[in-house]
């Protein structure tokens, strides 16, 4: 239950979990492009770099937008992110994956 002083915070708690999250992407390919770069080449392992560049991109956007939808009322319904959840619980898989092969081989 919230209290009368969080009323209207949402889009904002909103905003500051995706920024979160898009950074947490950004220190993800930052981590991975300074690994390959140290090599002095430049190979097929910095994809997954770039890939997650994107998706923090893509997320960082999507964030913004979900911010605005829930500052300017009416709220959405349903009030759920219900696609983008999903696809970004899926991108960081698919990142992690590619990641972990990248790192290994």
């Amino acid at each position: 239950m919230t209290s009368p002083s969080d009323a209207g915070l949402q889009a904002e708690r909103t905003g500051l979990a995706w920024s979160r999250t898009s950074l947490g992407f950004i220190g993800n390919a930052a981590l991975l492009a300074a690994r390959e770069i140290s090599h002095a080449e430049v190979t097929l392992a910095l994809v997954p770099a770039g890939l997650a560049l994107v998706i923090a991109i893509a997320t960082a956007l999507y964030g913004r937008h979900r911010t605005r939808v829930l500052r300017h009322g009416p709220l959405p319904d349903p009030l759920a992110a219900r696609r983008a959840v999903p696809l970004l619980g899926w991108s960081v898989v698919v990142l992690a994956v590619i990641s972990g092969v990248a790192l290994v081989g």
